[in-house]
């Protein structure tokens, strides 16, 4: 399960298999130094994807299938807290890591 950047991925299901059967999901992410606009906009990003894999509004009755809410949230300081606290219940969590991009990969970048 590795898609993308190599993001650090935790939780009890981490190494396991992801299961096949279809239920409900809570998706929790927090987000550090961002304003309302930059949350927002990632909010709206989500909300792109979850269209694009057909999990939106759909259908003529209009069945809900997500739902994304942007609110203010204390910061849990380090992962062991928000593990602890914000994450405890979840089976898989994704740290996001980027990779260093220019003029990024400049500043440490020696040849030698």
């Amino acid at each position: 399960m590795s898609d993308g950047f190599p993001h650090v991925h935790l939780g009890p299901h981490a190494e396991a298999e992801p299961d096949s059967v279809p239920r409900s999901y809570r998706l929790t992410v927090l987000l550090e130094r961002v304003s309302e606009w930059e949350a927002l906009a990632v909010a709206r990003a989500v909300a792109d994807v979850l269209a694009a894999e057909g999990i939106a509004i759909r259908g003529t009755d209009e069945t809900v299938r997500s739902v994304i809410g942007v609110e203010p949230h204390p910061w849990p300081v380090t992962i062991e807290a928000a593990t602890a606290d914000v994450f405890a219940n979840a089976e898989h969590i994704l740290v996001p890591k980027s990779v260093p991009q220019t003029p990024d990969l400049a500043q440490d970048y020696s040849p030698n």
